[in-house]
């Protein structure tokens, strides 16, 4: 599946329900907005090794507002299937 393919896929879940796939589908497509396609190749790689993205526990954590990501503030984390 192609990484276009799984962001279709995992947006579609957005329902405003605030289940973790909602929640997921919410930060998706925020990573969009900063990263453009360049997040596609992204999923491929997190699927590829069952894992999901996140934003590092660093700029999560801190106390300073990030208002932009790049594709270095990425990781890919270990979670329950979406």
């Amino acid at each position: 599946m192609t990484g276009k393919d799984l962001f279709d896929r995992l947006i579609s879940k957005r329902d405003h329900s605030g289940s973790k796939a909602d929640e997921y589908a919410q930060f998706l497509t925020t990573l969009f907005l900063h990263l453009g396609t360049d997040l596609f190749s992204l999923l491929e790689s997190a699927e590829k090794d069952s894992k999901v993205l996140s934003i590092k526990d660093e700029i999560l954590f801190s106390h300073v507002i990030i208002d932009d990501y790049s594709i270095n503030d990425i990781v890919f984390v270990s979670s329950d299937p979406i």
